[in-house]
């Protein structure tokens, strides 16, 4: 950060200048606790009914600016990603799933992507 005069990470919601954090925003800020609960309690019950070859932990990530959400979860190995991909070509399980957070929650000012 001190190579720069202005650093924005984690999508923006960490600012700094000259290397003195300015400012610093939560998506729980933003999208208030009602509605991110909502979006929390959504995706693990559709991850829930999800039958895949494997689960490994660590399904939901919080981050600053967003939320890194993986049905296979953040924790598999590197061969369990290669299966789940391989198998996600095949059933579109996050394009699919991206599909079904919009319906839930449009109009509600989120983004999703895969």
């Amino acid at each position: 950060i001190d190579k720069f005069d202005f650093v924005f990470a984690e999508n923006g919601t960490v600012q700094y200048k000259n290397g003195q954090l300015v400012s610093k925003r939560a998506i729980q800020d933003h999208l208030g606790e009602e509605l991110l609960q909502d979006l929390i309690n959504f995706c693990l019950n559709y991850m829930a009914l999800l039958k895949l070859p494997k689960k490994r932990g660590t399904f939901i990530e919080f981050r600053n600016g967003m939320l890194n959400i993986s049905p296979i979860g953040r924790s598999c190995t590197p061969e369990e990603r290669i299966e789940f991909s391989e198998l996600d070509k095949k059933e579109r399980i996050r394009e699919k799933f991206v599909a079904a957070l919009q319906r839930e929650f449009a109009g509600k000012g989120l983004r999703f992507s895969r």
